[in-house]
């Protein structure tokens, strides 16, 4: 019988995306987000409009309804981070996942596993703690890890936190706030940092690392409008860019200002001209001008995320064997830099498949 989830923060559903290379036998019965440009993506993909009401406002008969066995949950960041000002539960958008939380114990379905992921720092959050205390006094085992797509030979560096915990009924209540205590005592000892681990160590293949080049999309080069404009380069004086190029080992985390004017620590940029130049523009970004810097394409940033795109012929060694019922495609209505936004937001779904095949369904 296959599991039914539950996907909370859908965003364009990365989660669905990783469950389905996982090849685990699964439904997501439903989605939740209230971004409403993501929920038109999730829609015109997976053909059903996520829930936009509210997370902090859903109520027991909201969730027990579905009778899910399994919560994939990629709740805001913004508290985590110094760009949130590190609030953590203070701050509102947090709110969503403490509800849910609290809900969790009342609920006459509880999950039997429940994934997460969320920004490095996580890790050290107030959320991430209330977050093992519930889990732990259900009687969850839990796995935390920090890990990058490079851990697994992908040419992106976006380190994210995951947890993956399942739900086991041998221990008592009294063992189960002993074992919570305990765990939390071991504070960050407890979240790997290198891959693979725990009940993966035996069956994850080691992970050479994929070229770059075998993810740019050559047509994107004569495409103008990915081309970086002159005025965004030239005000910035005194800090270095991120350029890559088609030979280089790995590009930076995308994030959703990538596309923008904001060029400092939104993603690399594609070096298409004289490629003998290496150039960071530190100090003279003129020098910048005649590389023939560009923006990774939506096809370019959904290939190194590893979402299944659809008008992708490309193959590749991460290809899933599992049958690919569902694949990435942007209506008309969602503009490029709309998509690179929320490919900003998104994760990478070949790590997330990994984790749910080799430690949350091991």
């Amino acid at each position: 019988m296959a599991v039914v989830c539950l996907e909370f923060f859908s965003g364009i559903g990365g989660l669905h995306y990783g469950l389905q290379e996982s090849g685990v036998d699964a439904i997501v019965a439903m989605s939740f987000d209230m971004n409403e440009n993501a929920n038109t993506v999730y829609e015109y993909n997976f053909g059903i409009r996520p829930n936009n009401k509210a997370i902090d406002y859903l109520d027991i008969r909201d969730i027990d309804r579905y009778k899910a066995s399994c919560w994939l949950l990629s709740p805001p960041c913004q508290p985590y981070t110094r760009g949130g000002k590190y609030l953590d539960n203070e701050d509102p958008r947090a709110r969503g996942l403490i509800h849910l939380l609290k809900l969790m114990p009342k609920l006459d379905n509880i999950p039997s596993h429940v994934f997460l992921e969320n920004v490095m720092n996580f890790e050290n959050s107030q959320s991430r703690r209330m977050m093992v205390e519930v889990l732990g006094q259900l009687g969850f085992d839990i796995y935390e890890c920090l890990v990058s797509p490079v851990q697994l030979g992908i040419p992106n560096n976006r380190l994210r936190y995951y947890m993956a915990a399942t739900r086991k009924h041998t221990r008592s209540a009294e063992d189960n706030v002993k074992w919570t205590r305990e765990y939390l005592a071991r504070g960050k000892d407890a979240v790997f940092t290198e891959w693979p681990f725990g009940p993966a160590l035996k069956t994850a293949a080691p992970c050479p690392m994929t070229p770059l080049a075998q993810y740019i999309d050559p047509e994107s080069n004569d495409d103008q409008s990915l081309m970086v404009p002159e005025t965004y380069i030239l005000k910035r004086k005194r800090l270095e860019f991120d350029i890559v190029q088609a030979t280089s080992s790995q590009t930076s985390t995308f994030t959703k200002g990538y596309g923008s004017k904001h060029l400092i620590g939104a993603g690399s940029l594609l070096q298409t001209k004289r490629l003998d130049v290496v150039e960071n523009g530190f100090g003279s970004p003129e020098r910048l001008l005649d590389l023939g810097l560009r923006f990774f394409s939506p096809k370019e940033v959904s290939r190194l995320h590893h979402f299944p795109y659809a008008d992708d012929q490309r193959k590749s060694d991460f290809d899933s064997a599992q049958p690919i019922r569902y694949a990435l495609r942007f209506p008309t209505s969602i503009s490029q830099s709309q998509q690179l936004k929320l490919l900003g937001n998104s994760l990478n779904v070949h790590v997330v498949a990994e984790l749910v095949k080799h430690v949350l369904f091991s």
